[in-house]
């Protein structure tokens, strides 16, 4: 039986790198991209990354991605690829050798790049966006949130976002199916209210949906406050007129 000293001479290596492990599995590996893959196809079933791309399966790497799930980053969010980088999706459970995925792409992720890959139209007719991520820098000085907005709903006229009750221009004043528009700094701080931004059909004005920046005017439970310096996408994904859960809504998730 080992002694109580050779016990501890074993144990506090083994801690130590538990700990700065913890630390890092944050922060970007050196030499990597950052990428961030949204499931925005409403009537898909859940989709199942291969990194390696071919065949046989990398079930090691694998993740499931839900349609319309709460975002997760460590479901969401990769950031151990770089460069040319075969990606193939699934439709779980054909991750079979002679499954098809329904998408088979090739991603370009340079070092250092902050990428995200929206996985977008119907099963009949998979459409993917992919952005370059620029984020906005958020002085300390500066109680800000940088948002932007995504268009993801196949079959939807243009779009605009206005805030309610604001009068003067459009947030956005007309976004089409794949439209993307680039961060833009809104102000945080108690004095004001929440947000509600409303996304109407840019020729009608008819309301589509409206997403709410809970937590804006006042922290939420926790103490730890989700929009300041912060950076967020908001986008607008399923289908005009769908129904049983592929109703037009909101994603939003942050960096």
């Amino acid at each position: 039986m080992l002694s109580y000293k050779k016990c501890l001479r074993y144990l506090i290596p083994c801690l130590m790198v538990s700990l700065l492990m913890a630390c890092a599995k944050d922060k970007v590996a050196p030499g990597t991209a950052s990428l961030t893959i949204i499931n925005a196809v409403p009537d898909s079933r859940p989709l199942v990354t291969n990194f390696k791309g071919g065949n046989p399966f990398d079930y090691y790497r694998a993740v499931q991605l839900d349609y319309k799930v709460p975002f997760n980053p460590l479901v969401n969010r990769f950031r151990s690829y770089s460069g040319s980088q075969p990606l193939w999706l699934y439709q779980y459970p054909d991750t079979t050798d002679k499954s098809t995925p329904l998408f088979k792409l090739t991603l370009d992720l340079p070092i250092g790049a902050t990428r995200t890959l929206f996985l977008t139209g119907t099963v009949n007719t998979p459409d993917t966006v992919f952005t370059n991520d620029v984020l906005p820098y958020h002085p300390l000085g500066d109680s800000t949130t940088g948002l932007r907005f995504v268009n993801l709903s196949l079959g939807s006229a243009p779009i605009k976002v206005v805030i309610k009750n604001k009068t003067g221009d459009a947030e956005v004043s007309s976004l089409p199916y794949k439209g993307v528009t680039g961060f833009r700094n809104y102000p945080v701080n108690a004095a004001l209210e929440d947000y509600v931004f409303e996304f109407r059909d840019a020729a009608s004005n008819t309301l589509i949906t409206s997403y709410t920046t809970n937590g804006i005017h006042y922290p939420l439970p926790g103490g730890i406050h989700q929009w300041v310096f912060r950076n967020w996408t908001l986008a607008l994904v399923g289908l005009p007129g769908g129904t049983n859960g592929q109703e037009q809504t909101i994603m939003a998730f942050s960096y």
